[in-house]
């Protein structure tokens, strides 16, 4: 009799040799793996680091040039252009944004959420310090209107330099911006002096030489530059120190412009960069858009009773010689006291400068018939001013 043989089968497996091939290739892979990783990781921290710098240096110099370039536009009679210049800050008037669509002339933006106390003159009320001004100075001095009375659409824009106390370096700066005694904001931050020497702010002095025009830095010895009115029994050199700012026609700005890190990690990038100050120093010309101030008065005579003639008399509009100086003519109308609207213009009286009172005579009224005659200005737009009106009723024979 046989007996049943176990069968015996060999088991799958690894031999040493071939596992330690296999762990050796497992950390050559993971550390190519780990080297690329490493490589991209790196890359790409240095990547969002230039990013950062662009963005800091971009930031700086739009922020600044954005706003600095409309210096001196729409400014009130009387109000400075320049207020006050130093190598750490730069304040000014300019009508740079408004809120509504209906007042903006000037301005170079349109902002509905803009607080309305950061779209009109500063008023004196509200004075304060200037930032980094030495000795120190408080702007404003008065409240600046225009010839109508309204507060002038420009406001006051301050720009300066601090140390940054929120970083761990301390040789940094923080670049911000202040709208008349409103909350300060940051423009940009990380900034260090260019290394040139030069100071953050430079201005160039227009200059008339036997050689032709040009332009000269003002030096330390200039500075501050304050814009002040002129005032008899003052000085030839205090006369021209005070109008000296109406003659700055650039605004050359000096920064390094870091990644707020030190040593090996830190990345830099110098500006220097010149702003043009179009409108700084320079007369308004003639301006229209607002709608212009109603003639400040307005009257009517009936002379020769039964003649059916009136005579219509008017003073001329603010807005004529002196505020915006847009006014173009007057236009006159006539209705029936019975009537509730005007009809066509029944005369337009051109606008002479220096004249102290407009009169016109109307003829072809009924006797013993009630009027109601109106005049309004124009300007250039042109745009008329409220109806200013007055009612008459005329005379009959005796």
């Amino acid at each position: 009799m046989s007996l049943p043989r176990t069968v015996r089968h060999a088991r799958a497996g690894f031999t040493l040799i071939e596992l330690l091939i296999a762990m050796t290739m497992l950390l050559a892979i993971m550390g190519a793996a780990y080297s690329l990783f490493k490589s991209q990781s790196t890359s790409f921290r240095k990547n969002t680091e230039r990013y950062d710098l662009t963005q800091n240096v971009r930031s700086a110099l739009e922020s600044a040039g954005r706003v600095v370039r409309t210096m001196g536009a729409g400014v009130a009679p009387g109000q400075p252009m320049l207020v006050y210049g130093a190598n750490t800050v730069l304040a000014f008037n300019s009508d740079h944004v408004e809120r509504d669509t209906v007042d903006m002339r000037w301005a170079a933006y349109w902002n509905p959420d803009t607080p309305l106390a950061e779209t009109l003159a500063w008023p004196v009320a509200g004075a304060t310090v200037l930032p980094n001004s030495s000795p120190t100075y408080t702007y404003p001095d008065s409240t600046y209107r225009m010839g109508n009375g309204a507060l002038s659409p420009a406001e006051t824009y301050i720009l300066w330099f601090e140390l940054d106390t929120d970083t761990p370096r301390a040789d940094d700066f923080v670049m911000r911006q202040r709208v008349n005694s409103g909350t300060p904001e940051i423009l940009a931050r990380g900034i260090l002096p260019h290394p040139n020497g030069r100071p953050f702010f430079e201005y160039l002095l227009h200059r008339v030489l036997p050689t032709g025009d040009t332009l000269l830095v003002a030096n330390g010895g200039l500075l501050p530059l304050i814009r002040r009115p002129l005032i008899p029994g003052i000085s030839t050199a205090d006369s021209a120190a005070r109008v000296r700012p109406d003659s700055v026609r650039a605004v050359r700005l000096h920064l390094r412009v870091t990644n707020g890190l030190t040593g090996t990690d830190e990345r830099f990038r110098d500006v220097s960069t010149t702003i043009d100050t179009p409108n700084n120093g320079i007369a308004l010309p003639t301006i229209c858009g607002r709608p212009p101030i109603q003639p400040a008065s307005f009257g009517v005579t009936d002379t020769i009773p039964g003649s059916g003639i009136v005579w219509l008399s008017w003073t001329p509009s603010v807005d004529e010689a002196a505020g915006e100086q847009d006014v173009r003519q007057y236009v006159v109308w006539r209705r029936l006291a019975t009537q509730p609207n005007w009809a066509e213009p029944l005369l337009i009286v051109k606008a002479t400068p220096g004249t102290a009172a407009y009169t016109s005579e109307v003829s072809g009224n009924l006797a013993g018939t009630g009027y109601v005659f109106g005049v309004a200005s124009q300007d250039c737009t042109p745009n008329f001013s409220t109806i200013r009106t007055v009612a008459i009723t005329t005379s009959v024979t005796p």
